[in-house]
Order: structure tokens, then sequence, then C-alpha cells
């Protein structure tokens, strides 16, 4: 939901909207966090503050970053990158799920981040699990990292505590088998 949306919400309606998110994530559907999507249409820019986030975008996807992403990933055929940068703040979350979307075409997904000195106590945590619910790897948010992996791998954000003292800030997105436009 755009932010100007929410705040144009009485403060009723806010609650009603937070009460409904959290009985979802009771039930590990949902999540919480901002994000701002790159790369569509309706989102080009002429703001020159957020020029540098579409170059960026640009960057993943030209040829020579998509051949890194080959090699590296032992993959092939990659042809493009959908991408959002997303902040997560204190009593914020993303519950389990696959990123592994019918018709998306997605290959593998990455985590670029951003947070400078993250305590591993402050929770944002990419976090994997077994198909059974079992947790399993655990990646601690990292200043100038790339976390890649498989797209039918489940995993989640832990969720950021009241105590963090940082936001965690990343570009998340996907890289795709299929031309930007398709």
């Amino acid at each position: 939901m755009p932010a100007a949306k929410m705040a144009a919400m009485s403060q009723a309606e806010q609650q009603d909207l937070s009460k409904r998110v959290m009985n979802e994530a009771a039930n590990g559907i949902g999540f919480l966090y901002s994000g701002y999507a790159i790369g569509r249409q309706d989102q080009a820019t002429s703001n020159p503050n957020l020029l540098f986030l579409h170059e960026v975008f640009d960057y993943l996807n030209g040829r020579e970053m998509l051949s890194f992403i080959e090699e590296i990933a032992n993959h092939s055929n990659l042809q493009s990158a959908d991408a959002q940068y997303t902040r997560f703040v204190p009593g914020q979350f993303l519950t389990r799920h696959r990123d592994d979307v019918t018709n998306q075409q997605r290959q593998l997904a990455f985590v670029f981040g951003f947070s400078k000195s993250w305590h591993p106590d402050w929770g944002g945590m990419l976090q994997f699990f077994e198909d059974d619910g079992t947790a399993r790897d655990a990646w601690l948010p990292a200043f100038n990292t790339m976390s890649l992996f498989d797209i039918r791998h489940i995993h989640s954000v832990t969720y950021v505590t009241p105590f963090a003292r940082e936001q965690r800030l990343s570009l998340t997105g996907w890289f795709r088998s299929v031309p930007p436009d398709a």
C-alpha cells in the first residue's frame, strides 16, 4: 500500500489494518516492510534522488552482470532481473514462502545488503527452512554483500526487534529466464 494512502487512513483504519496483518502473519501468511519497486514503466522517475536506484537496476539487467551471475551460480540463460529496494524497521517481517511464482520465470533470488553494522540480536535475518518447517541456515544482513539462492528454497526475513538500532536495507529481486518486457 502506498505510504500516502496509509497516511490518509484514520487511526481506527490503521489499527484495523495492523490487526489483519498480524492475524495473517500468525497463520504464516504475509509481510510488513517498505519497498520501492524499480524497472516498471509506471515507476520510471526523473527524481534525481531516485535516478541512482534505476541506474543500479539497469546494471543488474546488463549482459555483463547477467553473465557474471550465470558463471558464479552455474546457471544459464538468464535474461533479466526484477528488483525492489526494501527497508525493514522494528516490528517488520516477511513470513516463510518460496519465490517460485507461476509464469514469472524466476530462477535465482538475490539480496544485496546495505546494513552496515547489523547485530544478530536485532532479527532481520534471511532464514531458510526445510520443507517440513525445520529451520536451517540464517544469513545476517551485511553491508555490500550479495546473497544468491534458488527460488525453490523456503525462506523468510525474521522479525526485526523493537530494540534494533538500524534499519535493514537491501536491494532484493530475482534473475529471470525471460527478457525484461516479457
